[in-house]
């Protein structure tokens, strides 16, 4: 019996269309897997919206937990000195003057030579060696060859020991250099000596003993040694350096110039950067409420007619639930502070809708007068209490790797794998069905192909037998 090629053609019935609403029937079975596999992939997004609006508000909360925060204070500037002020710096007023920058000691050879690559030693020493020593530190010896003994050599020979002191070369005339030496430290004590042995010659052209001001051969210093000296509301200060650490308390000073009067440094307590992290807060805070309503969104309908499009994932969730009434039920409590209790009393003020507001003449007056209540109102202890720690720890344990909206969104894969399975399950089924109905509808146009084929016979032998008996 022939292979039918296509569904209907020799029955003349429509199989092709037939088996046509035989899937669509079929496959409408998997739009009950793939919208709740949209369902659910779409609360995916919105917990991944709702996780990265807690992540800004966490790292927003975690600035009010810095002390430093609050603690902050600037001062005036000046051009004799350069100030950094530290958290523990005292407020107030200090009268600096500058009499004297520390200086590092610097030697010139006293002889110019007319080249830098030129040897100035004696050649041939085998046990040629250059002593360094800078204040009280140990005494660098450097070997040098007779390569080492050119102006360019010895330069380099002594910036690669480590010795304290860098070396450079100065053209000090048309065709004239001498070689330069200076301490890499400055004050008083970071005196040099420089001595060569095994070559006397060498010695005697760059050799110093740390006394010899005005020798006409060796090195001749052109810059003293000395300290910094400076009063500070009339105590007089001397230091090593013109970076001083310790004066005032909590205040790096940088001295750059020397003062022909009295400067008057002003230390005050700083409320820009403290002001701006509180409104940086208020700001993550807002946002965070606004993520909450957009994904809680509802739009009413009537009976009967669908939900709108509109309406948030996240509708009657309760992980969201329970972060937004955690959260709110910690913002109104009440916090152990002699000064600020509650959130409005800070300069920050809780609105009906759930939203905060600045009160910024309040806030900065507050940061001004009293930084530490403040700062003791939004940290506490820094482990248990105090507003801006409690959220921390909050807002922490819903976004860390093992926290709750990872909890739910593993719950919300686990659901999807599932329902991957089933559609894969379904869509077999689907498949070996519509084989099945192929199959019988094949065997069908096969079978009404081979009645008609049987009933035109038949007919045609009727009509025959029916002209035979007629003739006869």
């Amino acid at each position: 019996m022939s292979t039918i090629s296509s569904l209907g053609i020799g029955s003349g019935l429509d199989l092709s269309s037939l088996l046509d609403s035989l899937q669509t029937a079929e496959e409408a079975r998997l739009t009950t897997v793939t919208d709740k596999q949209d369902s659910y992939n779409t609360k995916l997004t919105a917990y991944g919206t709702l996780k990265s609006a807690l992540e800004s508000f966490n790292e927003a909360t975690t600035a009010l937990t810095t002390r430093s925060t609050y603690t902050q204070k600037v001062a005036s500037t000046h051009d004799a000195f350069t100030t950094d002020v530290g958290d523990d710096a005292v407020s107030g007023n200090y009268s600096i003057s500058v009499s004297q920058l520390a200086t590092a000691q610097s030697l010139a050879s006293t002889s110019s030579f007319s080249s830098t690559t030129s040897l100035i030693g004696t050649s041939g020493s085998g046990n040629r060696q250059l002593s360094i020593s800078v204040g009280s530190a140990e005494a660098v010896t450097i070997p040098l060859t007779d390569d080492q003994t050119t102006l360019s050599g010895l330069r380099d020979a002594i910036n690669q020991a480590d010795a304290g002191v860098t070396a450079s070369i100065i053209q000090s005339g048309d065709s004239g250099y001498q070689l330069v030496i200076t301490a890499n430290s400055t004050g008083s004590d970071a005196t040099m000596t420089l001595a060569v042995s095994g070559d006397d010659t060498l010695n005697a052209l760059i050799g110093y003993n740390g006394s010899d001001t005005e020798s006409s051969s060796g090195m001749v210093q052109t810059t003293a040694a000395q300290n910094a000296l400076l009063t500070v509301n009339g105590i007089s200060v001397e230091r090593s350096s013109n970076t001083i650490t310790d004066v005032p308390q909590g205040v790096t000073l940088t001295l750059n110039a020397t003062t022909s009067s009295t400067q008057n440094l002003i230390l005050r307590q700083s409320t820009t950067d403290s002001a701006k992290a509180v409104e940086d807060w208020v700001s993550a805070y807002n946002s965070l409420i606004s993520t909450f309503n957009s994904l809680t969104q509802y739009t009413a309908v009537s009976a009967g007619e669908e939900q709108s499009d509109s309406n948030g994932a996240l509708i009657d969730d309760s992980t969201l639930r329970t972060i937004q009434n955690q959260l709110k039920s910690q913002l109104i409590s009440a916090q152990s502070n002699s000064s600020f209790q509650v959130i409005n009393d800070s300069g920050v003020t809780l609105n009906k809708d759930g939203t905060l507001s600045v009160d910024e003449s309040t806030l900065v007056k507050n940061l001004a007068d009293n930084p530490t209540a403040v700062a003791d109102f939004f940290i506490g202890d820094g482990s248990t209490t105090g507003l801006a720690t409690k959220m921390v720890n909050l807002s922490s344990s819903y976004i860390d790797d093992d926290g709750m909206i990872a909890n739910a969104t593993d719950s919300i894969n686990t659901i999807l794998s599932k329902l991957s399975k089933k559609y894969d399950s379904v869509q077999r089924s689907i498949d070996s069905n519509i084989a099945r109905y192929k199959s019988q509808f094949t065997q069908l146009d096969v079978l009404i192909t081979s009645l008609n084929s049987t009933s035109d016979y038949l007919t045609q032998q009727f009509e025959a037998i029916s002209k035979t008996s007629s003739s006869s």
